[in-house]
């Protein structure tokens, strides 16, 4: 008989990397400790929604229109992984320890410990999740063990997503793990002597109805191998590449640690107080700590990095956790500057993201629903970084928040430009907007001319000549004139020329096509050549300046074409 498929936390709240961000603003709202009800399951919704942590089409039809069930499941999926307190609990629907901890984490890996520390503490069945038989489980320890044992016999360590959908997320014991470990070696075996494309995707869809019943379709149990790919990422404890989850290897150590302590399921009595203040970890004992710092540190070094430990063994635990932490934030920047130096070589794929974001959002478009702001700046983060020539860090570039797949985790926070992008004499700080009409110019005609009078005063002294690039779908005229006239005044009234100019996404899409299929790469002196021929026309009026902006990027466009 074909076992229940389990799912970690809610398969509803698609985005499990937003999970942080809505703990925040329940934490900050009138809300927090007071869930209890439709009514509240609405104000949630709203907030959420609202301040942009989910996009819940209903709300943004209309206000009115009803959408409890949102803020239900996304209080249930704070709830199932500790981060709230369930409503039979004293001080229902409050922040756990380890929640707190989520909220004030301020770089990647903390973060990641602390869905480290929920899911190591994650069980099934318990007082909370009670929809499955005994025997308890843990699908984090499931997923581990699995991976360890088909490294030790030899097979690929990685797991789909089909494999995940019809035998992983289907084991329930690690009594299972030799026979599970010899069915996938199998299912790898007969998909491997299938060569038709098509044949191949019907042997994967016949497999996976197998494994289906009729309370859990084929759809449901990819749509939880998704969910689950997401959660456990969270951890850090794996990266997927081409739809496959793999052990992340500045991970091992740690990997390594926590399978070499037998699994016992934690005790009812102690279930929820673990959960809520979330599972010890190997490295909160000093020596495992020292382990894995040390092994960080040689992956560090061996990049090219220079690593100064201090003693160790006179350190305390919690400065050890700091070290380690700041350790592995170090990693991944050096991961993050791999990914910028190999983004000349993905322009295609970057065009591909670029002239998505010119068409309305709709199901089954590369840029997810409610993520088109994210997604733009991301996009546009990714083609500068492309260009290759940028003084700045990556990190630097962005103000926008990644995950370790170096996708958005949300858009870039209020009170400073989206990005900024210096070169060796210049810099161009970057504001974009999927806001048409205009309302555009109201919401963001101030803050974008702040932010670049703010840049020109930082990079005053370094004598680098400071560009604002406005991007958005459509400019609206309202807005080209305020960036025309170019004038900010400083606290002491001393007047400011402002260098602002307003691109379509579509200019910018044709100048960046162009440029590499002329060039192999857009020239940051062509661009800035292109910012000054902009702006030499902005004596114009508006309505003339955006068409001879136009006229400026089709005679550089077309340049490029015909030395293609």
């Amino acid at each position: 008989m074909t076992q229940k498929a389990w799912y970690i936390g809610n398969t509803t709240v698609r985005n499990a990397k937003r999970l942080k961000d809505g703990l925040r603003v329940l934490l900050n709202s009138p809300l927090h400790g007071n869930l209890i009800g439709r009514e509240k399951e609405q104000e949630f919704a709203k907030l959420l929604h609202n301040e942009g942590v989910v996009f819940v089409k209903r709300l943004n039809d209309s206000p009115d229109n009803d959408a409890s069930d949102v803020g239900r499941k996304w209080r249930a999926a704070l709830m199932q992984l500790g981060f709230i307190k369930p409503p039979f609990a004293d001080e229902p629907f409050t922040v756990t320890p380890n929640g707190i901890r989520l909220v004030e984490s301020r770089t990647m890996p903390s973060e990641q410990e602390c869905f480290l520390r929920a899911l190591l503490a994650y069980q099934i069945p318990s007082q909370i999740e009670n929809s499955f038989p005994e025997p308890i489980f843990s699908p984090l320890r499931i997923v581990l063990e699995i991976l360890d044992a088909l490294e030790r016999q030899g097979l690929d360590a990685e797991i789909s997503l089909d494999e995940m959908a019809s035998i992983v997320q289907l084991t329930r014991s690690l009594d299972e793990i030799d026979n599970v470990v010899d069915r996938i070696a199998e299912y790898r075996e007969r998909l491997n002597t299938i060569t038709g494309v098509r044949e191949r995707r019907n042997f994967i869809r016949e497999y996976l109805k197998s494994a289906a019943t009729t309370s859990q379709s084929e759809s449901t149990l990819l749509d939880y191998a998704d969910s689950n790919f997401r959660y456990l990422k969270l951890t850090g404890l794996f990266v997927e590449n081409g739809r496959k989850l793999r052990f992340a290897s500045h991970k091992r150590t740690v990997i390594e640690q926590i399978l070499a302590e037998p699994y016992t399921p934690i005790p009812e009595s102690e279930y929820l107080e673990t959960l809520w203040n979330g599972a010890k970890l190997p490295t909160d004992n000093a020596p495992k700590a020292i382990e894995v710092i040390q092994t960080t540190a040689q992956l560090l070094a061996k990049s090219g990095q220079t690593v100064d430990l201090p003693n160790l063994e006179e350190m305390e635990v919690p400065d050890l956790s700091r070290l380690r932490l700041e350790l592995e934030d170090d990693w991944l920047k050096v991961l993050e500057k791999q990914y910028a130096q190999d983004q000349v070589n993905q322009w295609q794929d970057i065009l591909e993201y670029l002239r998505a974001l010119t068409q309305p959002i709709r199901r089954g478009s590369i840029i997810p629903q409610g993520e088109g702001a994210a997604y733009f700046e991301w996009a546009i983060w990714r083609a500068f970084l492309a260009i290759n020539s940028l003084a700045n860090e990556p990190w630097e570039a962005r103000r926008f928040r990644i995950d370790q797949d170096f996708l958005p985790l949300g858009p870039a926070p209020g009170n400073g430009p989206d990005m900024i992008f210096e070169f060796d004499d210049f810099v161009i700080v970057v504001e974009v907007t999927l806001t048409q009409s205009s309302r555009q110019e109201a919401a963001e005609g101030e803050p974008v001319r702040r932010h670049v009078a703010e840049m020109v005063d930082h990079y005053e002294q370094q004598g680098k000549r400071v560009y604002g690039l406005f991007l958005a779908n459509k400019i609206d005229t309202n807005t080209a004139e305020t960036f025309r006239i170019g004038v900010w005044y400083r606290p002491d009234d001393s007047r400011m020329a402002l260098r602002i100019v307003p691109l379509t996404l579509e200019q910018f899409v044709h100048l960046f096509e162009a440029g590499f299929q002329a060039n192999g790469r857009l020239d940051c002196r062509l661009l800035e050549q292109v910012l000054r021929d902009c702006l030499v026309e902005s004596n114009n009026d508006a309505p003339e300046w955006k068409r001879r902006i136009q006229q400026q990027v089709d005679r550089v466009v077309k340049r490029l074409k015909r030395t293609s």
